[in-house]
């Protein structure tokens, strides 16, 4: 399965390959598309997020901040389906990028280094075996995508007024997965995935960078001055 290690470059094929299909932001048919889109994923992230709980619970990895980061997993099939559901499940978030062009609305930097770079953040911590501290990637990333998606669907809905809280939470996590990923690399006998701290340190900065700036421009606009 080493194709994941070239799924930037086949996101970048992707993007190209749409951007040819006209946009079509009044289509009904468009619209329901990609509320099912967003339906479909919340759910999915719940799905995932109860996988990967039960499986990290189930090794009594909650027992102690060093079994959370550093034991291994067992060969718990739910971890691993749940793990390489995860996996998939990015490839499946490019329909977020599909929906932004069929909406007739740019492709942004941030929306463009996310969906590019995920899949193999993810595939390299369970490329030789599970990572032990993948819960708090994945269990952080489907907690937050359980609401955003939801908001995604129903942009009107209960969930709009808390449009800023997800963002923000979307930053928490990234700012504790950083936290997280610099000290799990000062310890001893903390084996992980081959260059999945150094990657995952990497992308994280690059996601909080991106995403801080979006909240910038969307949540602290200074007020117009009549």
């Amino acid at each position: 399965m080493s194709f994941h290690l070239f799924s930037p470059l086949l996101y970048i094929l992707f993007v190209k390959i749409i951007t040819y299909i006209q946009p079509c932001p009044e289509s009904n048919n468009m619209k329901n598309l990609r509320k099912f889109h967003n339906i479909f994923l919340s759910l999915l992230s719940l799905v995932m997020l109860v996988g990967i709980t039960y499986g990290t619970y189930n090794d009594n990895k909650f027992n102690s901040i060093n079994n959370l980061f550093c034991l291994q997993y067992s060969e718990n099939p739910i971890t691993y389906y749940s793990v390489y559901l995860f996996l998939y499940s990015k490839y499946l978030e490019w329909g977020d990028t599909l929906f932004l062009h069929l909406s007739g609305k740019p492709i942004t930097t941030l929306q463009y280094t996310h969906h590019m770079s995920t899949a193999l953040l993810v595939y390299v911590h369970a490329r030789e075996f599970i990572s032990p501290l993948v819960f708090l990637y994945q269990g952080l990333n489907c907690l937050v995508h359980v609401p955003m998606y939801w908001y995604f669907a129903y942009p009107k809905g209960f969930l709009y007024k808390l449009r800023k809280n997800i963002t923000q939470f979307q930053i928490y996590q990234h700012i504790i997965c950083i936290i997280s990923t610099i000290y799990i690399k000062t310890l001893d006998n903390c084996e992980q995935n081959k260059y999945g701290l150094e990657l995952g340190l990497t992308l994280y900065f690059m996601y909080l960078f991106y995403f801080s700036v979006f909240y910038i421009k969307s949540y602290n606009k200074k007020k117009k001055i009549l």
